[in-house]
């Protein structure tokens, strides 16, 4: 489904866009972090638990090993400094777990049970697009909170991700890239963006 090089790229990604967006955070008004705004998580710490817990469920998964968790909507984290070095670490875990595997073992199917208690069965790189893409989606919702302050919210677009990232982190472990790495192909992919998102 997807090369070692794309599971490494995207796990980067993930990692970069979540660090980006605790840095912007962190520099918001005292409490805006944890005023309550109209959304399922209540709030922007309650958004990024969400996320955060997801993250959590989906590596034990990946682990084929049990989470305990019986909903996905659990406050482990109240504190943003706190969570954002939660996520650091569970982020870096994902890189790590991606550079580790090859385009076979990203293939390889792995059977789970959802939180609901429903069995599922996802490849391994799968799993990994969805935690990506999950993570990217309630990035959103958190963006969009933003403009209820008012304030501006960092850009976390994949195009800036690849004009800013070291071009070893797009190239395969595993095999000799012959082609330029995607941060050299795509550079220029940014100047479609508005003033503000460069």
């Amino acid at each position: 489904m997807i090369t070692v090089r794309t599971a490494c790229m995207l796990a980067d990604y993930k990692r970069w866009a979540n660090q980006r967006l605790f840095d912007s955070l962190a520099a918001l008004p005292p409490g805006e972090v944890k005023k309550e705004r109209v959304s399922v998580f209540k709030n922007m710490i309650g958004t990024l638990n969400h996320v955060y817990v997801v993250d959590c469920i989906w590596r034990a998964h990946l682990e084929g090993r049990g989470h305990g968790f019986k909903t996905s909507h659990d406050l482990l984290h109240a504190n943003l400094s706190e969570l954002r070095m939660a996520q650091k670490e569970i982020d870096r875990w994902y890189c790590d777990w991606s550079a580790r595997q090859t385009d076979a073992s990203l293939d390889k199917p792995v059977e789970f049970t959802f939180v609901s208690g429903e069995s599922g069965v996802m490849s391994a790189g799968a799993m990994l697009m969805h935690v990506v893409n999950h993570a990217s989606y309630h990035r959103g919702w958190v963006v969009q909170m933003y403009f209820e302050i008012p304030a501006m919210p960092p850009v976390t677009d994949m195009p800036v991700y690849l004009r800013e990232s070291e071009p070893v982190v797009l190239q395969s472990i595993n095999a000799p890239t012959v082609a330029p790495p995607c941060a050299v192909q795509f550079s220029s992919a940014t100047s479609v963006l508005p003033d503000r998102y460069r």
